[in-house]
């Protein structure tokens, strides 16, 4: 992928394909989870796309972003998910879940997936931000208990970190 043109490719032109047949919110959604999950995130399933993984994503959530509007109401915009869940209720299940968790690497895990799985236009905005701020709160109290003491070989290894050399 060294040769690999960044704003013209083969790679963006496939996807783009892809993206253009999208053409309800139900299957822009499940197509940007399904990207997420595998391309993106720390704990991403594929280095397949790593150059470009982050275009191809706003370019679907823009595609998921202009068929919610097209589909949705007013409230549903503000009040559901794209997978038609209650956006409030997604919310405080997962802070519920957070609030519940003491081990470090396990809230990390949380808020990975929930910004994975409810990142907008996936989640109302309004929702989303508020949700996040929460997650990140509770997860950084939990890290900031000798977190930097340690040295980077043990915290890689604690971590189970991967060390992945491109040239």
């Amino acid at each position: 992928m060294a040769n690999n043109n960044v704003h013209e490719n083969d790679v963006r032109d496939e996807w783009v394909a892809k993206i253009a047949k999208l053409s309800t919110v139900a299957a822009a959604h499940t197509f940007l989870k399904d990207f997420r999950t595998k391309y993106t995130t720390p704990l991403r399933e594929s280095y397949d796309v790593e150059l470009d993984w982050c275009w191809i994503e706003a370019k679907t959530e823009e595609k998921l972003a202009l068929l919610k509007h097209a589909e949705f109401t007013d409230e549903q915009f503000f009040t559901s998910c794209t997978c038609g869940a209650n956006a409030q209720e997604v919310a405080d299940a997962v802070v519920a879940k957070m609030n519940a968790c003491s081990e470090k690497y396990v809230a990390e895990k949380l808020h990975i997936n929930f910004r994975r799985d409810c990142k907008p236009p996936i989640m109302p905005t309004n929702i989303f931000m508020d949700t996040d701020r929460l997650l990140g709160t509770k997860l950084m109290e939990l890290r900031n208990i000798d977190y930097y003491a340690m040295p980077l070989e043990e915290l890689r290894k604690e971590r189970g970190v991967k060390i992945i050399t491109i040239q």
